[in-house]
């Protein structure tokens, strides 16, 4: 017979996951205040980082939300990787 597993506590990695999602609203909100105030090379560098940010994080949510119970961690990087394709096309195209 193969022994359950229970898990006492939270899970750590979880938690680092969640706090990843919190760092990537938080760096977006900062870009989004910031963005008439930066040079064009500028913004491209902090574009292409928010790119690789947000592809590693859609990476992780990936094999992170493999359950069907963890499909809450879908929602917030899904939005916050929209939200930052709006602030790269607004800075290249419209500003």
């Amino acid at each position: 017979m193969a022994a359950s597993f229970n898990r006492n506590g939270s899970d750590k990695l979880q938690k680092v996951f969640l706090y990843l999602i919190l760092l990537n609203w938080l760096l977006l909100i900062i870009v989004a205040l910031n963005m008439n105030t930066l040079r064009f090379s500028h913004g491209v560098m902090i574009s292409v980082m928010i790119f690789i940010y947000n592809y590693f994080l859609a990476h992780l949510c990936f094999i992170r939300a493999a359950r069907a119970q963890d499909a809450y961690l879908i929602y917030p990087v899904v939005i916050g990787a929209l939200s930052s394709f709006f602030l790269v096309v607004y800075f290249f195209f419209l500003l």
